[in-house]
């Protein structure tokens, strides 16, 4: 299959017809139709349902539009690397992070990378560790963050820095940073956390089982701030990397203390079986600079060994 076939097809399901495809792909409704007829001819089954809604992927439509989105990406990469003849690079690279390290590290990182290569662009996805190194493995995305609890299947992953979990509770709870809580004692308290099998919520889990203990979960949310939220609403406590709550600790809106030997150590997560495009290799950089700045200004630990 060749780019423009795959083009065609992305246009055809963007659309979900043949006539807006053919438009915006300015070729006959006719020589579309026959591209698209003979892709199903080489897979030998149908790629779409056509009814009154337009055109619909069937099943198998679906896997092949979800495999060929890495292929195309990396096409298109190595494209725009040939074209700036590796001097200056240009083109999109898709980067993953999860959400407690997005404002600590994400926003300076990205604003001093498009500040640096005007001529390239950034695709950000914001998901949990786990989710991000399987965007990564399977190609979706260049890299992406996501931290050592996680399987690391599919990628290959360097330590950036270590920092302390942290049990964080509404501002009333009084809770210290100068005074570190035993795990144990999390045991006792109504728990906000993210479902299973959050690597977040299976350290807590983890940490509790060794002293024979299980949280008690009075409620699940799979979004930072919702979580927080309800931690400032007064219904619960939870656990976090620190960078995720500084902003909200720094306007005293929440309280928190470290967990005495609890610790995160984020990664930085790029594919096993393909190399970086000189975009993603320039971006991948400049994340490991700002992190070993990070450890230097004593923002994060070093990472252990």
């Amino acid at each position: 299959m060749d780019l423009r076939k795959i083009q065609f097809f992305f246009a055809v399901v963007e659309h979900r017809n043949l006539s807006g495809a053919a438009q915006f792909l300015r070729v006959s409704q006719p020589t579309l139709t026959r591209h698209m007829q003979a892709l199903e001819t080489d897979f030998g089954t149908p790629l779409f349902i056509r009814g009154g809604r337009g055109m619909l992927l069937t099943e198998a439509g679906m896997r092949l539009h979800e495999g060929l989105k890495g292929l195309e990406r990396q096409i298109r990469s190595l494209r725009n690397d040939v074209a700036a003849t590796m001097v200056e690079p240009s083109g999109e690279i898709a980067f993953g992070i999860p959400p407690s390290p997005r404002v600590l590290l994400g926003t300076p990182l990205i604003r001093r990378y498009a500040k640096t290569y005007p001529r390239t662009s950034v695709r950000i996805v914001e998901e949990t560790s786990g989710g991000l190194r399987d965007l990564v493995a399977s190609g979706v995305l260049d890299l992406s963050m996501t931290n050592a609890a996680e399987p690391l299947s599919g990628v290959i992953a360097e330590a950036l820095g270590r920092e302390a979990m942290v049990l964080v509770g509404p501002g009333r709870a009084k809770l210290s940073m100068k005074t570190e809580t035993p795990i144990e004692d999390i045991a006792d308290l109504p728990l906000i956390l993210t479902t299973r099998p959050n690597s977040l919520r299976l350290m807590v889990e983890t940490g509790l089982g060794k002293f024979g203990l299980h949280p008690i979960v009075k409620c699940e949310a799979n979004t930072m701030p919702l979580i927080t939220d309800l931690v400032r609403a007064g219904l619960g406590y939870t656990v976090l990397p620190l960078c995720g709550v500084r902003a909200l600790l720094k306007e005293k809106l929440v309280s928190a203390s470290p967990i005495s030997g609890c610790f995160v150590t984020w990664l930085v997560a790029k594919p096993r079986n393909r190399s970086l495009g000189t975009a993603a290799e320039r971006f991948y950089q400049m994340l490991c600079e700002t992190s070993r700045d990070l450890v230097r200004d004593g923002v994060w630990g070093q990472p252990s060994s």
